[in-house]
């Protein structure tokens, strides 16, 4: 597919920062395990799975990453000072992820949190948990953020993008450098399926992975090594999808509501979608039924509730992650909606044949699933699983 005009956003997003952010966050954030997950066969082809466990960041989602990227860049700038108002809309997670930086550190930010009305109770008393002043306004992220950007406009304060900004987007590559680094039963994966909500997450994977591949070439490793990357939305919040395949940004189309709120995103942004055309490989959309089966299938796992029964020093040593995570490791089997979508595409068969496709050099690939979040309604949960009673 054709890249558009190179935009702003394109230009500031810098290639060589990777390095500099993996060390940040190698620092100021326990890594967090990647865990066989599934070993696929489709005739001699064989496609084994792991799970990247993002929810077992203190905020439950990778979105702790961003967020914390972001508020050390202003920090650092002088943007922001000690005891400054920072203002963002969020679906949840990134509220978490903007409320822990705003506290961290002893930065002292206040923090003012619009979500819509429509977000989880979970996370709306997360957020609160951690500090935050929450608003409710609106019944979608697109219009929830509309106000939160005026407000923070009215009042001169720093607005934290959810994901249309360099730094988050440069927080959030920092997933896939651990998963280089980790290398828990493979050297390097071929490919990630990462939950697509505005891009941040997958975006910022494909700008790691294109690093390290340029990075491996230049070192004369392997000059055919490609890292691909797949992103995946609810089919009935699907326009970065038909953006993506169409070339140029398409109108929402609305469909229903989804379980997945935390890419519940109707509009597509111009900029990510750029981004995308260079970063993301192909992408793909799920039904409401296949999310919810995956929620299930991941609470079932007999691979993840195996590894939740390992001694706690088992998990440190080989798993590359500190004490401090252990009390999350009971929820470990747990993903919300977001998540679930991009379990539910590896199980559906025609999208995971077309990432073979893309894929396929060998008898066996590797591929790391990214599980972005488990703040899911406990309510909810309870429901999704008795589906399958």
């Amino acid at each position: 597919m054709g890249l558009v005009k190179l935009s702003r956003l394109v230009d500031r997003l810098d290639m060589a920062e990777v390095p500099a952010a993996a060390l940040y966050m190698e620092r100021h954030l326990d890594r967090t395990p990647v865990i066989i997950y599934r070993i696929m066969r489709m005739g001699e082809l064989e496609i084994e799975l792991w799970a990247k466990m993002d929810t077992l960041n203190p905020g439950g989602s990778f979105k702790d990453r961003g967020a914390e990227y972001f508020m050390k860049k202003r920090m650092e700038s002088g943007e922001l000072q000690y005891g400054d108002t920072v203002v963002t809309a969020s679906a949840g997670n990134h509220a978490k992820g903007v409320a822990a930086a705003a506290r961290a550190y002893d930065r002292n930010l206040r923090a003012v949190i619009f979500m819509s009305k429509t977000t989880p109770k979970m996370k709306i008393d997360g957020a609160r948990e951690l500090g935050a002043e929450v608003v409710l306004f609106g019944d979608n992220y697109s219009e929830t953020a509309e106000e939160a950007i005026q407000y923070a406009h009215r009042n001169n304060f720093v607005y934290v993008p959810a994901y249309e900004h360099e730094d988050i987007i440069m927080g959030q590559s920092t997933i896939a450098t651990e998963v280089f680094k980790q290398g828990a039963g493979y050297s390097h994966p071929d490919f990630f399926v990462v939950p697509f909500g505005g891009g941040g997450l997958g975006n910022g994977i494909g700008l790691a992975s294109d690093y390290r591949d340029e990075r491996v070439k230049a070192e004369g490793w392997n000059a055919g090594t490609k890292t691909w990357v797949f992103g995946v939305q609810a089919e009935n919040f699907n326009t970065a999808v038909r953006s993506y395949r169409a070339g140029e940004v398409l109108p929402y189309e609305p469909r229903g509501d989804t379980v997945a709120d935390g890419i519940r995103v109707p509009k597509a942004s111009p900029g990510m979608l750029e981004l995308s055309q260079r970063y993301i490989d192909d992408m793909f959309d799920v039904t409401e039924a296949q999310i919810r089966q995956a929620i299930r299938d991941v609470y079932n796992s007999r691979l993840v509730t195996q590894f939740q029964q390992f001694p706690e020093h088992e998990l440190e040593l080989y798993h590359h992650f500190k004490l401090n995570h252990m009390p999350r490791v009971g929820r470990m089997n747990v993903v919300e909606g977001a998540a679930a979508a991009a379990f539910a595409c590896t199980s559906a068969e025609d999208d995971i044949q077309a990432i073979a496709r893309h894929v396929h050099p060998r008898k066996k690939i590797v591929g790391v699933v990214v599980a972005s979040g488990n703040n899911i309604d406990q309510s909810l949960l309870d429901e999704i699983l008795q589906e399958d009673a």
